[in-house]
């Protein structure tokens, strides 16, 4: 059994914007914006044959719910790894690289591009930030899984369902 952990909202689905706004559960059922999110944008063969599939697989998954395993092996830190994604695998959310670059996965980040932050590939505060966010996301999830059962999950869509927040979030 899975329990609602995240929330990734993007601004489009189909389109070339790479962002989004990732929200946490609270314990009191209510979602509470955490960071921005940045992934590939989604990428369709032009052949009817492939419709749906990313280019050249590497781009982001479709909208859907994801059952994630956290993972702590290699040079990413903790992450949650998405399962059953399709077409796509070793789909994750982790840190940032101050590059930025990304095979599929999702970063959480404290800019975006439509901020006016100074920030631009390549800034090891990119890095540094990111990293930062996930501590915190860990923190969450630590507090989250206490007196549950199975995998945390991932809810990705291109619209908020309704819900009452203070956050300030242009999604609320």
């Amino acid at each position: 059994m899975s329990w609602e952990f995240l929330a990734l909202f993007r601004r489009t689905y189909h389109g070339n914007d790479n962002w989004g706004e990732l929200f946490t559960m609270q314990k009191n059922g209510a979602y509470e914006y955490f960071s921005y999110s940045y992934e590939l944008p989604w990428k369709t063969f032009d052949s009817g044959l492939q419709k749906g599939k990313s280019k050249n697989n590497k781009s982001r998954i479709a909208i859907g719910r994801y059952q994630m395993k956290p993972r702590n092996d290699g040079p990413k830190g903790w992450r949650l790894e998405l399962e059953d994604t399709g077409h796509r695998s070793n789909i994750q959310l982790h840190r940032a690289h101050s590059s930025m670059f990304i095979e599929g996965c999702i970063l959480p980040l404290t800019f975006n591009d439509r901020s006016g932050d100074i920030l631009s590939k390549g800034d090891t505060k990119i890095q540094n930030q990111s990293v930062t966010l996930m501590a915190k996301l860990k923190e969450k999830y630590d507090a989250m899984k206490i007196g549950k059962t199975g995998n945390p999950e991932i809810l990705i869509a291109a619209t908020l369902p309704a819900y009452e927040s203070t956050t300030g979030s242009r999604y609320a």
